[in-house]
């Protein structure tokens, strides 16, 4: 996939099985016309260009990492793949279901072709009446046919699908300590939340006109204050604001949202102390550094103009920094992870996309990573834990998350964190699809701010410890909750 999987791939065969000779260095010609060499080790982008080449050859086992990226029968990749002369296929992937069945099925038919039927059958038995029963609006009967197709789905791909958890190489890894902060909005954040729940976009929403309606840009909006306002008037000031604009414009959405903010106020200029997450944020980085000036830090963000916010808040305070994301060349990235895990490093933190650097990364360099937002889709999230504390990390590693008090953030941790009606069908990580469908109920329950609660995800604990009390290991949360203001209540 990356170049330094690839030479990872050929470093692990060559000690597990030196008697085997790869093919890393060398041109394609010289793989074909020599004997010496076993196996072949090439990323995804060069056998693209080599396919000419590449297909002339006779292969026994074809293993495809990352394979996920397959999840598409008529992309170039998986076609070039397909015609490659090899009967016996593997794919190696930690999220084989990242968005619909239908990827599932494109995966399943690359390495046993025919097992599933055609994709119409398939559809027609297995993914139409599971993703049913997973809707709101499911009937009973509906519930239990979905879960009885997606019972047979798994014992039918199960004959063929080799499950490993995290779980088995835990026990090989340093101690995790894995916390939430949930992290009071400001008064501006405040005062911009509810203005944006009064708007008519979102009384549209919510008035049970779902058909086109705008509550993706809602939600997006709503994530945006709770990262910083400075992003939502970078938003406001993109658009034209008509004060009769139709109902669905986005522009409507911000409508009298610029009067809330100070009137010098600009998105370059931002201040921290208007968000209370980078608030946080700089005091648990300031905490972090003043333990250990050596300990290094992991910053991830699924947006790009927020890891402008945070970078230009490394310059601000002095730290020393790196940065990866969906800009950076691809021939660059791998020395830019090899001189962030140098032990001469002078970088304190690594400003990391969670997009761009979700997989394949090797940062064990650090051993703090702070998520600054969520992600619907919890694989995401789990795939930029993985980062750290991985194979060859040597210290505890500590995971910290980001919410904001009461706000969309906790919704979308609670629903990553609930117990689905079809948990675990097929895998565990189709829970989530980033095709979000909401009822109408659902939405108000993202449309509502509960500023006058210090933590609601504390509050359906029902407990009474005034967020004091370390909840690991108890019902469903499977990290400390902790709820702070100030930042002080990080932990050592």
């Amino acid at each position: 996939h990356l170049k330094g999987m690839v030479l990872c791939f050929q470093e692990s065969i060559l000690e597990k099985l030196p008697a085997l000779t790869s093919s890393f260095d060398h041109k394609v010609e010289e793989f074909i016309g020599s004997p010496l060499y076993s196996v072949m080790i090439i990323s995804y982008e060069m056998l693209l260009r080599s396919l000419d080449q590449i297909q002339a050859i006779e292969f026994n086992l074809l293993i495809c990492d990352e394979g996920h990226r397959l999840k598409n029968s008529s992309i170039k990749t998986t076609t070039a793949l397909t015609s490659l002369s090899c009967e016996r296929r593997i794919i190696l992937t930690g999220t084989p279901i990242q968005n619909d069945l239908q990827e599932f099925y494109a995966l399943i038919e690359f390495v046993n072709p025919g097992i599933l039927g055609s994709l119409s059958t398939y559809r027609k038995i297995y993914e139409e009446p599971i993703v049913r029963s997973r809707e709101p609006s499911a009937t009973k009967e509906e519930k239990e046919l979905g879960e009885k197709r997606a019972a047979e789905l798994t014992r039918l791909t199960g004959l063929f699908i080799l499950r490993r958890t995290q779980e088995i190489i835990n026990k090989f890894l340093p101690p995790k300590k894995e916390s939430i902060i949930f992290c009071r909005p400001t008064a501006l954040q405040l005062e911009l939340y509810q203005k944006l729940l009064s708007s008519r976009v979102i009384r549209s929403c919510l008035q049970g006109r779902l058909e086109n309606s705008p509550h993706l840009i809602c939600i997006g909006a709503l994530k945006k204050l709770c990262n910083h306002p400075c992003l939502l008037f970078k938003a406001i000031k993109e658009k034209n604001c008509d004060p009769v604009s139709d109902e669905h414009d986005e522009s409507s959405l911000y409508e009298g949202l610029v009067d809330v903010f100070p009137q010098d106020y600009t998105s370059d200029t931002f201040s921290e102390t208007d968000s209370g997450k980078l608030q946080v944020l700089v005091k648990l980085l300031a905490a972090i550094q003043e333990l250990n000036s050596s300990e290094r830090v992991v910053l991830v963000s699924n947006y790009t103009q927020t890891l402008n916010i945070l970078q230009e808040t490394c310059k601000r305070y002095g730290y020393s920094y790196t940065r990866l994301d969906g800009h950076t060349p691809v021939s660059q990235r791998q020395q830019i992870v090899d001189t962030f895990n140098s032990k001469f490093s002078p970088a304190f933190i690594f400003l990391l996309s969670s997009k761009a650097g979700g997989v394949g990364l090797n940062l064990v360099g650090a051993s703090h990573l702070i998520l600054y937002d969520i992600d619907w889709n919890p694989a995401t999230d789990i795939q930029a834990m993985a980062r750290v504390w991985r194979d060859g990390q040597k210290h505890t590693v500590y995971i910290y998350r980001l919410l904001t008090t009461g706000s969309i953030e906790e919704k979308i941790y609670q629903r990553q964190i609930s117990k689905q009606d079809l948990s675990g069908a097929v895998v565990d990580l189709s829970k989530t699809s980033e095709h979000i469908h909401f009822s109408i109920e659902e939405l108000r329950n993202l449309f509502t701010l509960h500023e006058d609660s210090t933590c609601v995800t504390h509050d359906l604990l029902e407990c009474d410890c005034m967020g004091k009390k370390d909840h690991q290991s108890e019902g469903d949360s499977e990290v400390p909750l902790l709820i702070s203001s100030k930042c002080t209540q990080i932990p050592p």
